[in-house]
């Protein structure tokens, strides 16, 4: 499984809602997931960082952005 399809599996995850964007709320629930409770802290400095066009969610492309940036 390459970076996009893990990237993509994570997403569809973690979309609870189904609307494409992962809200405040799910991204939370993504960090803690990855980095456990220590990741809650950061979250909303990663969230604000890499929520590019500042909509208040996440999309798949951003996510992709901030995997690779820290993952890959």
């Amino acid at each position: 499984m390459n970076t996009e399809e893990l990237v993509k599996a994570l997403f569809e995850e973690f979309d609870r809602n189904g609307d494409g964007t992962l809200s405040r709320g799910e991204f939370v629930d993504l960090v803690r997931y990855l980095l456990g409770e220590h990741g809650i802290q950061t979250s909303s400095r990663i969230f604000e960082r890499y929520d590019a066009n500042h909509d208040n969610g996440i999309t798949p492309d951003e996510l992709v952005a901030l995997v690779e940036e820290y993952v890959v």
